[in-house]
């Protein structure tokens, strides 16, 4: 399986410790590291532990691939484990991420070129085997899922044919006069930005990083239209009921979430029994940016005092 190089942001602190097991921060749909610079620093000034926020592929500064499912963004998340050395990590997932951390908790391998053939469930290409170097078992350390968990049925939402963050940018989109400068622009978006709340403060902001121009025209740096395509296919982000994971979880939902009610995380608990569920009031789908501080806080919490060092893997 063709994998690819992910873009990334790291953050280190003059008292980072050097022994402790690292962050990785996986965005939801659509979004990007850009948006997790200051999540980035307060989870690295508060647990010490050096903090990695990843684009994924098309995302960001991520390259772009026709190829487009869970299980090809899963695996390249673990090309970014093995090729930085990364022997086990807490893994914080928000939205569809989600899945993509607890497949990879629950499908360890061996390192030293090992060839791994995969059960038929698991088979998304002609190949039956796939080659991983260095990449060593029991990766995962503890995972954090905002919002999301892993079996989330993406397409009930999507009943309409439609994604409705793409429809809002594109709506977004056609209110600027091509006539503007990419810099007016830019000011316009940050404008609507300042008059909040919080949520539209930050799709705003993202709007403005994601803007580009291109032969007179306004656009997208991310191909939304794309993703949007692939989102609405029922086997792009579809992960069956299966498998299970005996790590400590963390999740942590909005206000009134419609994706983990109490009833849901009764049915995690059969998959995933060693979990625990928090909520942060007042809050929307993207709570840990807007209650950055909050959220830092029920992390370093979950993830206890400085004792899981690199010397006990």
């Amino acid at each position: 399986m063709e994998t690819v190089e992910l873009a990334y942001d790291v953050y280190e602190c003059q008292d980072t410790h050097s022994d402790l097991l690292p962050i990785v921060v996986l965005h939801g749909m659509f979004w990007n590291k850009y948006m997790y610079r200051e999540l980035g620093s307060k989870l690295c000034q508060k647990t010490k532990r050096k903090v990695y926020c990843l684009d994924l592929r098309n995302h960001g500064k991520s390259p772009f691939t026709e190829k487009f499912d869970i299980y090809v963004i899963c695996d390249d998340v673990k090309r970014f484990l093995s090729e930085h050395g990364i022997k086990k990590a807490t893994l914080i997932t928000h939205s569809f991420s989600c899945t993509v951390s607890y497949l990879i908790a629950i499908q360890q391998f061996d390192c030293s070129e090992t060839i791994f053939n995969f059960p038929e469930k698991f088979q998304v290409s002609n190949s039956v085997s796939l080659k991983y170097t260095c990449f060593q078992p029991e990766v995962v350390e503890k995972l954090v899922m905002v919002d999301s968990f892993p079996f989330n049925d993406f397409y009930e939402d999507l009943k309409g044919g439609f994604v409705p963050e793409v429809v809002a940018q594109n709506r977004v989109l056609n209110t600027l006069d091509p006539k503007m400068s990419l810099k007016e622009a830019r000011m316009k978006l940050n404008k609507l930005a300042d008059l909040g709340p919080k949520v539209k403060e930050l799709f705003y902001k993202k709007l403005v990083h994601d803007l580009t121009k291109d032969d007179g025209k306004f656009k997208w740096k991310t191909n939304t239209d794309f993703l949007n395509k692939e989102i609405l296919e029922e086997n792009t982000l579809k992960l069956k009921k299966e498998g299970f994971s005996n790590h400590e979880i963390l999740f942590v939902r909005c206000q009134d979430s419609y994706n983990i009610t109490d009833s849901r995380f009764e049915e995690i608990l059969k998959f995933c029994p060693n979990s625990r569920l928090i909520t942060i009031e007042d809050t929307t789908h993207l709570l840990l940016l807007e209650k950055v501080d909050e959220f830092v806080n029920a992390v370093t919490d979950f993830l206890g005092p400085v004792c899981n060092s690199e010397d006990r893997i």
